[in-house]
């Protein structure tokens, strides 16, 4: 039986095939006349068509009408539909699907999943709670920060004797990264004004430029102070400067309700969904956080899921598991006994600092790479807190396990080395 692993954030939609195969996409769904358009095209027209875009169906999945009928689409069910069988269609059809939801999915929105899971046809091996899927392997209680796009939920996972377990979970509705990127659009609004007058959210060309862009500008401030932006409107190109401290200060005020769950947990490790990545380089509290690389929890079950499944009996939300594979993070520690860290990656004769993200794109002529964040490539990778970091994953690609001299990325049947560079 064909088996795939659904993780289901709306920031990034994942769907992982046994093989390794991918498929990734935003919650935005887009109501056409000839059907329903999901994912980045949908998102690539959010603002400029707001009337026709939706990109709330996934945190208020219900069988509630919609305000207005549409030929295809009834309520959000109907939209989070179209958009299963998209992931699921580009997974390959699998027969079975191990789901790994947020616990922020009522029981009643799992019910109308399960249902439309059946719909596909597919049918559900395991519904396992996001969290846990990611914390599979670690060692000491771990706090595990999921950042949704309209919401949050913080999860405290704890491993003992053999097993580990959520012993505590709280969701933050309205926090999420719409809300993050709302309020930095709203900053740079403000930047626009004072400058020139000019406030490009009154345009939905410009509105959509800027939210286009906004991810991108987030992930180069974890490693910039400021960066320098341009938006063009009719008027001509207007420049100006996002600045780390008064964007990180925004993000801060954003995750003010989310202290008391941090100061009651203070003792746990971090660990940052990869869709919570932002979080690491523009807030104080996650400076120190772990990042979870795209795929760790679809991985981990699709890796596991004979040994998961014997300890399911039920369709209901698995909270608790007996473990694998304890002692699997002992083959992650870096830089035991005194060995170096790499410091550069080598593609054929040119090697790029790892300090700052690096990205490999794949053509004819082999791999190539480069210092910037390129959402082109197969794969853009940083060293942060001794390991390496997953940026931008489009291909199957095989990490290490440290960041040693000598150890190796595998992509697309390459293999780039990790080097030392000393600077004498």
């Amino acid at each position: 039986m064909t088996l795939a692993a659904l993780e289901l954030n709306d920031q990034s939609l994942l769907v992982q095939a046994e093989d390794g195969a991918l498929h990734a996409e935003p919650g935005f769904a887009r109501l056409t006349r000839e059907g329903i358009v999901t994912g980045e095209e949908a998102r690539a027209v959010a603002w400029r068509e707001p009337q026709h875009v939706y990109n709330q169906y996934w945190c208020h999945l219900s069988q509630a009408p919609l305000p207005s009928r549409h030929r295809f689409a009834r309520h959000h069910a109907d939209i989070a539909f179209a958009q299963l069988r998209k992931l699921w269609l580009n997974a390959g059809s699998p027969e079975s699907l191990l789901v790994l939801a947020p616990g922020s999915f009522a029981h009643a929105q799992l019910a109308l999943l399960l249902g439309m899971v059946e719909a596909l046809p597919s049918q559900t091996a395991a519904v396992i709670d996001s969290a846990l899927g990611s914390c599979v392997d670690v060692e000491r209680d771990t706090l595990y920060v999921d950042l949704q796009m309209h919401q949050s939920v913080l999860t405290v996972c704890r491993p003992r004797g053999g097993s580990i377990r959520i012993v505590d979970q709280e969701i933050f509705p309205g926090l999420g990264m719409a809300q993050i990127q709302n309020s930095l659009a709203r900053h740079i609004s403000d930047l626009m004004i004072e400058s020139y007058r000019f406030d490009p959210l009154h345009s939905s060309t410009t509105e959509q430029a800027i939210f286009d862009q906004i991810p991108h500008w987030l992930t180069r401030l974890r490693w910039e102070p400021d960066i320098s932006i341009k938006l063009a409107s009719e008027h001509g190109e207007h420049p100006c400067i996002l600045r780390r401290d008064a964007v990180a200060a925004l993000v801060g005020e954003r995750l003010a309700s989310v202290r008391s769950f941090l100061e009651k947990w203070q003792s746990c490790s971090l660990l940052l969904s990869h869709a919570s990545a932002v979080l690491a380089g523009l807030v104080d509290e996650f400076a120190e956080a772990e990042v979870a690389d795209q795929t760790a929890g679809t991985q981990r079950c699709l890796s596991q899921h004979g040994e998961i499944l014997d300890q399911v009996d039920d369709l209901r939300r698995v909270r608790a598991l007996y473990r694998i594979e304890p002692d699997a993070l002992a083959a992650r520690v870096p830089d035991v006994n005194g060995e170096r860290l790499a410091t550069h990656l080598l593609c054929g004769d040119r090697a790029m600092p790892l300090n700052k993200p690096v990205s490999i794109r794949i053509g004819e002529n082999g791999p190539r790479i480069s210092g910037e964040l390129d959402d082109g490539a197969a794969l853009t990778v940083v060293l942060r807190n001794r390991s390496l970091e997953t940026l931008h994953l489009a291909a199957d690609a095989s990490l290490p396990p440290t960041c040693r001299p000598g150890e190796s990325i595998r992509i697309g049947g390459h293999e780039l080395k990790l080097i030392h560079v000393r600077h004498d």
